[in-house]
């Protein structure tokens, strides 16, 4: 098993000038933002949640991908999501750092895919984050975590539950917290969803 290709790094945000209207206007854009984006998120139908992402939030999304109702996005505009993809109800899809989802990948209920995360050996406690890849044909089982920084490989399986941790070879299947090979797929994956 590989390790991590990107190192995690640190997250720079902008300093807050004691009572500065510029700080103000910034933070009410923010949440105005983060409304819009989880209001978009009930939307009746996927092809107007999807439509809603691309044209309001600059989401690069692929024809036929499909976004299910309830799921949580921040970063819109660093997520990439291949043709015939389908993100099923309650996932979260962290883009404060670059997120790639490519072509026929079904990534299942309540899912997290996660781009940040706080460096608990720091004493500050910050905030440090690394891209996330998914390849083409990867299937991720309901509830599984997929940490900063990690590269799932082509045609591999995330079971149930799992807390990826470590790079996944393409086709391997891993399941565990953390996440440790049990088994592959078959190579000739043809599937479109």
């Amino acid at each position: 098993m590989p390790v991590n290709k990107v190192p995690l790094q640190a997250l720079s945000l902008p300093e807050r000038s004691a009572g500065g209207f510029l700080w103000k206007a910034r933070l009410s854009a923010t949440l105005l933002r983060s409304f819009a984006l989880r209001t978009a998120g009930h939307l009746p139908l996927s092809a107007l949640r999807v439509s809603v992402y691309r044209i309001l939030f600059g989401m690069n999304i692929g024809k036929g991908a499909k976004i299910d109702c309830g799921c949580l996005i921040w970063g819109p505009g660093r997520i990439t999501i291949g043709p015939g993809t389908v993100v099923n109800r309650g996932v979260v899809l962290d883009g404060r750092f670059p997120l790639t989802i490519g072509r026929n990948v079904s990534i299942s209920l309540y899912s997290i895919i996660l781009t940040l995360q706080h460096d608990l050996e720091a004493p500050d406690f910050r905030s440090i984050g690394a891209p996330v890849t998914i390849e083409d044909h990867v299937f991720v089982g309901a509830r599984a975590i997929i940490m900063p920084g990690i590269t799932i490989g082509e045609g591999a399986a995330v079971a149930a539950g799992a807390v990826v941790t470590k790079d996944v070879e393409p086709f391997a299947v891993v399941a565990g917290v953390p996440a440790k090979p049990i088994g592959s797929r078959p190579k000739n994956l043809v599937f479109q969803l």
